[in-house]
């Protein structure tokens, strides 16, 4: 099968977590890639999708789905995201949560992280539910920020 089909299936079979509110939908997000729960974060997405994360784009569901995904759950495993602060706005069926979080753990290299991460994320109602749209990660630690892209991932699982 085709990767693009088994993204279509895999989407179509997934039950619309029972997140109801914009906060609730990101916490599910976070706890779905803490769980490396593959079919649940994406169930929490939009079609239309488009990701940023650290100076990249995923222009498309499908692209951050076999792209950046597997990082992000391989991320999620290797730190702890404390959250700080949280605003929540938006009305009708377009809202936005904007976050900030304590994230501590370690690179590949055993190097600590202790950082905070900037998310902004933007939602819009499906039925009596809200999925992510669009989600921005950043962060303006300098030392973070200098690291390849494979220095900030933990190692892959063996």
């Amino acid at each position: 099968m085709r990767p693009l089909a088994w993204l279509l299936l895999l989407w179509a079979g997934c039950i619309l977590a029972q997140a109801r509110t914009p906060a609730e939908t990101v916490d599910a997000f976070h706890a779905a890639l803490r769980n490396k729960d593959t079919a649940g974060a994406l169930s929490l997405l939009d079609r239309g999708l488009v990701v940023f994360e650290f100076g990249t784009a995923d222009p498309t569901v499908e692209a951050y789905a076999f792209r950046h995904l597997p990082f992000d759950m391989d991320v999620a495993v290797a730190t702890r995201w404390k959250l700080d602060t949280r605003k929540v706005g938006g009305e009708g069926g377009e809202r936005w949560v904007l976050s900030t979080y304590r994230v501590t753990g370690a690179s590949p290299d055993g190097k600590p992280i202790d950082l905070a991460m900037l998310e902004t994320v933007i939602l819009r109602r499906s039925g009596d539910a809200f999925r992510i749209v669009h989600f921005h990660w950043s962060t303006s630690d300098p030392a973070f920020n200098a690291r390849s892209p494979g220095e900030r991932l933990p190692p892959p699982a063996r």
